[in-house]
Parts: structure tokens; C-alpha cells; sequence
């Protein structure tokens, strides 16, 4: 049961990492990188460390839905994740607006 609960909310927390990039895209902001991301998820009141941030950005890569560039902080050694953007399988998802067993589509 916890371990459903789990997946259900890495799911969502991908499909609204989605919806962000998509929406930043649309209104051609600049593209966001892995600290904004976490700001949002603090605002929404939703409970995320960086490094989950982190994670489910690296499974949105593994999955081909975004790139990103990642590279190392020097002076704290952490991973940071820039210049976030949906590949074309990505945009697809966000287009045809259907979740799947890996992202639960969210409304932007």
C-alpha cells in the first residue's frame, strides 16, 4: 500500500514538472532549472527535498520526456540540473494529455 501511495506521487510530481516546462515554453520564459522547480513544489505546499527534485528529473530524462544540462556546484558539490525543455516525446505526452503507468498527466 505505501509503495503505491509512492509511485502515485512521483507520477504526479513528474506530470506537474511537465506542465511547468510546457508552460514556461508556451510563454517563452527562460528555461527553469532544478532550484526553481523545488520552489514551486515548496509553494504548492507540497513536501519534496532538492534531491527528489533531482531524482524525478533524471527519470523524466531516463524516460525521454525532457533534457536538461547537469553539471556540479563547486562549492557545495551538489548536482544541478539547468536549462530544462521537453523533447519531442515530451510533447507528445503533453499534447495528447493521457497519464501512463510512468507520469500522471496534470492540467498546467
Amino acid at each position: 500500500m505505501e509503495g503505491d501511495l509512492k509511485l502515485m506521487q512521483e507520477r504526479r510530481r513528474r506530470g506537474i514538472i511537465m506542465s511547468w516546462v510546457r508552460e514556461g515554453h508556451q510563454n517563452q520564459l527562460s528555461r527553469m532549472d532544478d532550484l526553481q522547480i523545488w520552489g514551486m513544489f515548496l509553494k504548492l505546499g507540497m513536501t519534496v527535498g532538492r534531491e527528489q527534485v533531482i531524482t524525478l528529473l533524471q527519470d523524466l530524462a531516463v524516460l525521454d520526456y525532457i533534457v536538461f544540462k547537469q553539471g556540479m556546484n563547486e562549492d557545495t558539490g551538489r548536482t544541478v540540473i539547468s536549462q530544462i525543455e521537453l523533447t519531442a516525446a515530451g510533447l507528445r505526452f503533453m499534447t495528447l494529455r493521457k497519464s501512463n503507468d510512468d507520469v500522471q498527466y496534470n492540467q498546467g
